[in-house]
């Protein structure tokens, strides 16, 4: 059984793993995705290849990336993305804890990293018992 840290993680992970892809957001947003982008530039500087930003009117929040799907958002996406539900925020701010986790991962090293990604984060992705939470 997975949770909404679980998931958020490997989301985070994903972004980070990432060759460049597609970055689907509200333009509300914007700002600190961009912020976000420069912050990992500067944690990891091997790190070239960023997703292109691309605006939608939802509040999800999209990555698609060959493998590195994921999807924050209310409503299920297939098995292909890691599906992180928004509305199990405890704080009421997906974007604020996934950028949260994606410096932490971004600070401890992590893709170039053993061990630092978090728990879980050697291991096989098990998608379908993640939405089990």
């Amino acid at each position: 059984m997975g949770s909404y840290v679980d998931s958020l993680r490997e989301a985070a992970r994903r972004l980070l793993r990432s060759e460049g892809g597609i970055l689907y957001l509200n333009r509300n947003i914007s700002e600190g995705a961009i912020e976000l982008l420069l912050e990992i530039s500067d944690y990891a500087p091997s790190k070239i290849s960023f997703p292109e930003l691309s605006y939608i009117e939802s509040q999800e929040i999209i990555l698609e990336c060959s493998g590195n799907n994921f999807n924050i958002g209310e409503e299920e996406k297939s098995e292909e993305y890691c599906w992180v539900k928004s509305h199990k925020s405890e704080t009421g701010d997906p974007w604020g804890d996934f950028s949260k986790m994606v410096l932490e991962l971004a600070v401890a090293g992590y893709p170039g990293c053993i061990g630092c990604g978090g728990p879980g984060s050697e291991e096989f992705w098990d998608e379908a018992s993640s939405r089990i939470y």
